[in-house]
């Protein structure tokens, strides 16, 4: 017994002669360095949405928006049916839409600066476009006693719709002729100066001094 007691006080005293775990002290901070930005408290504020991203991660050459916006004053049947897409959740074929979109909206804007008079013919034209199908939906749809009235209105529409085309048609032709005509008098003037032209254009090769340096 007195053995056994013995054993027992030897090895708490060895126990206790030990080092006791080291405790982890808390960092210390330089205090000349900046603190870390503490989270803002309360719920964060709601993000913009951002615009969708294109197929395959690339930045989309217009504004998606612009291009939508565009569509709804020019093209509502486009406009409706990309709406629909969007719905639906088919957003490839809406970016698609758009991609092909884009170029016709640059088109007509810098027609729009150029030829204000061409831009309003070519819209008018549009618009009839845009009427006659409207009005032969409404003929298919009408009633016995009501279709040959709708059908009047869609030729009415019709017949404006062909003159604003051969205007438009005319438009574009009176235009290539002066290009023409601008081409064949600098043809001409061209050839009535050749020798001049040919001898400038060797003096340039040889790296001689024009007749016309200063």
């Amino acid at each position: 017994m007195m053995k056994t007691l013995a054993a027992l006080l030897i090895l708490t005293s060895a126990a206790l002669a030990q080092d006791p775990p080291p405790v982890p002290r808390p960092e210390r901070r330089d205090p000349l360095q900046p603190q870390p930005p503490r989270p803002p408290d309360g719920p964060r504020p709601a993000q913009p949405p951002q615009p969708p991203e294109p197929p395959g991660g690339h930045a989309l050459p217009f504004n998606a928006e612009e291009v939508r916006e565009w569509l709804k004053a020019n093209e509502p049947e486009t406009y409706r049916h990309v709406m629909r897409l969007q719905d639906e959740g088919r957003r490839p074929e809406v970016m698609r839409i758009l991609t092909e979109a884009g170029p016709r909206m640059r088109e007509l804007g810098e027609l729009k600066m150029r030829d204000p008079n061409a831009y309003a013919k070519l819209m008018d034209m549009r618009r009839l476009e845009r009427e006659s199908m409207e009005q032969a939906e409404a003929v298919r749809r009408a009633a016995p006693e009501q279709r040959e009235t709708a059908m009047a209105v869609l030729k009415e529409t019709l017949g404006k719709l062909f003159d604003a085309r051969e205007e438009v048609r005319a438009r574009e032709l009176s235009e290539l002729k002066r290009r023409v005509e601008a081409l064949e008098k600098a043809v001409k003037e061209r050839h009535a100066s050749k020798d001049r032209i040919v001898e400038k254009r060797r003096r340039e090769l040889l790296g001689e001094k024009s007749e016309d340096d200063w």
